[in-house]
């Protein structure tokens, strides 16, 4: 049996999307690279000031993963890190906590219970972070964004009333 056929097999048995599951594998292996290729913030940032920062860029990303990204890929990671850089939004998750997130939420909304391709998810803590929640799997989950904003106006609407 092949591990196309093992992974099919295990998700069938949990009740999973079996095309959901492989466009999962594909996104957190999409994560995973840009991880595997994430320089320090100061040598990143010293990139940015040089004019051929993206070159030397796309030469130690390519030397990290010891095969040949395409100049598309390198610029799209380059843009990745450097809005994460600016932002301080992206936190890197592991190929491994991608699917544990993906598996215990039923790859599914955790409020309205929609499914890709029908609406795109975002990972969200269930305890807040800014109340002490952290960013391991278990309290993680995957909502879609619109559910987000009904849950926050029940909330307000909750409370003004």
């Amino acid at each position: 049996m092949s591990v196309l056929d093992e992974i099919s097999a295990l998700a069938r048995q949990l009740r999973l999307n079996t095309s959901l599951v492989y466009k999962e594998i594909y996104w957190a292996l999409g994560g995973e690279r840009i991880n595997r290729v994430t320089p320090t913030d100061e040598q990143f940032r010293e990139w940015k000031r040089s004019s051929d920062g993206l070159t030397r860029f796309w030469s130690f990303a390519n030397g990290k993963l010891g095969s040949e990204l395409s100049q598309d890929e390198a610029h799209d990671i380059w843009e990745c890190i450097d809005l994460t850089l600016r932002t301080g939004q992206r936190r890197p998750f592991s190929f491994q906590d991608y699917l544990m997130i993906a598996v215990h939420s039923d790859q599914c909304c955790d409020i309205c219970k929609r499914r890709p391709p029908d609406v795109d998810l975002d990972i969200d803590h269930i305890l807040p972070f800014s109340r002490g929640g952290g960013t391991l799997p278990f309290n993680l989950r995957f909502l879609w964004p619109r559910s987000t904003n009904h849950m926050a106006s029940d909330v307000h609407s909750s409370h003004t009333t």
